[in-house]
């Protein structure tokens, strides 16, 4: 028997078409914060500062409570990238394995990746510190709270199956950084939501739209 690939996915606009934080955060604090909030995600994903700086720099704009992280992540499943469900399980079905491997929160992002078909072990995402019913912190010691940590996940994941190849796809540095590292032996930029420079500039292949994307990962 052949052994399987492994398709690992961003999740913020790759699987989603929407940043699941700054979806929270924009709930939260309303429109007029959405530039300040974006500039500091493309800070993030086009590696002007580090992933940890852009992650906390947004969680300090506000006080997030339990109640706005169940309502939007509810919202969420609305904003899937349209086509993406479709895509998933063609690559389901002809034996691929495949993993969500977010810079996003799980309390977010859990219900859409249900909905996605992802089941238990099949999701990576970042962890909130809680205290009481507020959001208090970050779990830093997770990897993918900080730049290379999808890099470390992938790692772990082909170190504990023999995978054919692993494949990696989503729109930022932090995605790309899994094929520089090793971890990856295929990486495909994904600019169907959101199109990042530094991502265009250095990824050997790209997808402008899900129907590329479609092609490069079925043929």
């Amino acid at each position: 028997m052949n052994a399987p690939r492994l398709v690992c996915f961003d999740v913020d606009s790759t699987l989603l078409a929407v940043e699941s934080l700054d979806f929270v955060l924009t709930r939260k604090l309303g429109p007029a914060a959405a530039e300040q909030i974006e500039a500091l995600t493309s800070g993030g994903m086009n590696g002007t500062m580090s992933f940890r700086q852009s992650l906390m720099a947004r969680l300090d704009l506000t006080s997030l409570k339990r109640s706005d992280i169940a309502d939007a992540a509810i919202e969420l499943r609305r904003h899937l990238t349209p086509g993406m469900a479709e895509l998933l399980t063609d690559l389901r079905q002809r034996g691929d394995h495949v993993r969500a491997v977010s810079g996003g929160f799980e309390d977010v992002l859990a219900p859409a990746l249900r909905d996605l078909g992802f089941g238990a072990g099949e999701s990576f995402a970042n962890r909130f510190i809680w205290e009481s019913a507020t959001v208090a912190g970050i779990e830093t010691a997770n990897p993918l709270s900080d730049n290379g940590g999808k890099a470390l996940i992938l790692a772990g994941l082909r170190s504990e199956t023999q995978y054919a190849a692993v494949w990696m796809v989503g729109d930022g540095v932090t995605d790309l950084e899994t094929l520089t590292a090793g971890a990856a032996d295929h990486f495909i930029g994904f600019g169907g939501i959101a199109r990042r420079e530094a991502v265009v500039d250095r990824a050997p292949d790209y997808a402008g739209t899900l129907d590329e994307l479609r092609r490069l990962l079925l043929g």
